[in-house]
């Protein structure tokens, strides 16, 4: 039995490391997310001439023109765009009523590469791996609308895109007989014209003047209208957590690893 002690305290601290390595992978994942969001948030836009030249994440402005010859159908407008979002959201008509008594299900959103001008220089913009804050577009939209006054043609264009409970075979959604649940979806569309924020992509194509813009590593790569882009609060929220998370992970991590190594000494040399 005395043999077996060593090894179990040389178990316990294997295991004490195992855990503090992945505590401080979690940890230093959430630091690097941190200081990314904190680079981009002090960073300001550049000129679109400065950035073929730049290096790393660029931020820039200006106004959204097609790229090539191929668009987008808004699947609830079937308005040509270069990117769009649709959203779906469900109530329980049993409820309470107004805007807090829906809830958020559903979200697609799909985009072409388009170009981005400031009347001087034009950079193409892939839309790829970018998140489409496309709400702030307010009057490049539609209002939100329930399932049941949308067409057949629009319910098949909406299960095309992704949203397969817009078929247009009605469910349970719509055909409940106490009508306890009601869908509606609005959509957000880019169009040529539309003033744009490209926040956090990078350059991998500078020539020709036409610079194609996509995601560096992660997906710190948005595309908005807005002043403060979401994927900054999104990383740094998720950058916090992983702090967080990596540090309580590393506490047990060092208990058991010491307790390891000290029953560890006391057996082998005392």
């Amino acid at each position: 039995m005395s043999s077996l002690g060593p090894v179990a305290m040389g178990i316990v601290a294997l295991f004490g490391f195992a855990i503090l390595g992945g505590g401080l992978s979690i940890a230093a994942v959430g630091v690097g997310r941190l200081r990314t969001a904190r680079a981009l948030r002090e960073a300001e836009p550049i000129p679109l001439g400065a950035v073929p030249e730049a290096s790393g994440l660029v931020e820039f402005e200006g106004t959204v023109q097609p790229h090539g010859e191929e668009t987008l159908e808004g699947p609830i407008s079937g308005t040509t765009c270069l990117a769009y979002t649709v959203q779906s959201r469900t109530r329980d008509e049993n409820g309470d009523v107004g805007e807090s008594a829906w809830t958020f299900d559903r979200g697609i959103s799909a985009g072409v590469p388009f170009a981005v001008d400031d009347g001087v220089d034009r950079l193409a913009v892939d839309p790829a791996n970018a998140v489409l804050s496309l709400t702030d577009w307010g009057a490049e939209g539609t209002p939100w609308t329930d399932r049941t006054a949308l067409s057949s043609d629009v319910l098949d264009r909406l299960q095309t895109a992704g949203l397969p409970e817009a078929g247009t075979e009605p469910d349970a959604v719509d055909s409940d007989p106490a009508g306890v649940t009601r869908r509606q979806y609005r959509e957000h569309r880019l169009e040529t014209g539309s003033d744009v924020h490209v926040f956090g992509g990078s350059v991998t194509d500078s020539s020709d003047r036409h610079t194609l813009v996509t995601v560096t590593g992660d997906d710190w790569f948005e595309i908005t209208a807005g002043d403060e882009p979401t994927v900054l609060a999104d990383r740094q929220r998720s950058g916090s957590l992983y702090l967080i998370f990596g540090g309580l992970l590393a506490v047990p991590g060092v208990s058991f690893a010491l307790a390891g190594i000290v029953g560890l000494v006391s057996m082998l040399f005392l």
